[in-house]
């Protein structure tokens, strides 16, 4: 079964509206919730996200708008996009939303490197040296930047794991 390039950009767009939508519930739930979204909005932790929501949504905007008015995109010989590569894709967006669902769970150090490993193995990499390194480099690089210098407390999960930098 192929689906049409067009059909596949309107997947895309229907994606990062929901992206957009689940940072303002975020934001007027969960983070109000949390005493970290009350106030304006410049003294607030939702501030930055609803901002990137905003031009993400004003690019979503624009691309909608391109779908719409714009000229029909070149039709392929054999018929559009075969739905077996939109596989790939939707396993990477599967896997960033189990990382989100276990990162309470499971805790940054340990969530982290885990869903990296697995990203590079669906896009290729085999070999586990290759895979182990940079992922155990990035997340405890990103670790280091957030908890040393920003101040931020990444959650511990249920092993408590936090780094004393």
């Amino acid at each position: 079964m192929n689906i049409t390039p067009r059909q596949v950009e309107w997947l895309v767009i229907a994606l990062l509206v929901g992206l957009v939508a689940l940072v303002f519930q975020q934001a007027a739930t969960d983070m109000a919730a949390q005493g970290i979204a009350p106030g304006g909005p410049y003294d607030n932790a939702a501030a930055y996200p609803k901002t990137v929501a905003v031009v993400l949504g004003l690019l979503i905007a624009a691309q909608a708008a391109v779908q719409l008015f714009g000229a029909a995109p070149p039709q392929d010989e054999d018929g559009g996009v075969p739905l077996r590569k939109l596989v790939r894709p939707a396993a990477l967006i599967f896997i960033f939303g189990l990382y989100l669902g276990t990162l309470p769970l499971l805790g940054y150090h340990v969530a982290t490197p885990l869903m990296l490993g697995a990203l590079m193995v669906l896009c290729g990499l085999r070999r586990p040296l290759a895979i182990a390194l940079p992922a155990l480099l990035v997340s405890f690089g990103a670790a280091y930047v957030f908890e040393a210098w920003l101040k931020i407390v990444l959650p511990g999960g249920l092993f408590h794991l936090n780094m004393v930098w």
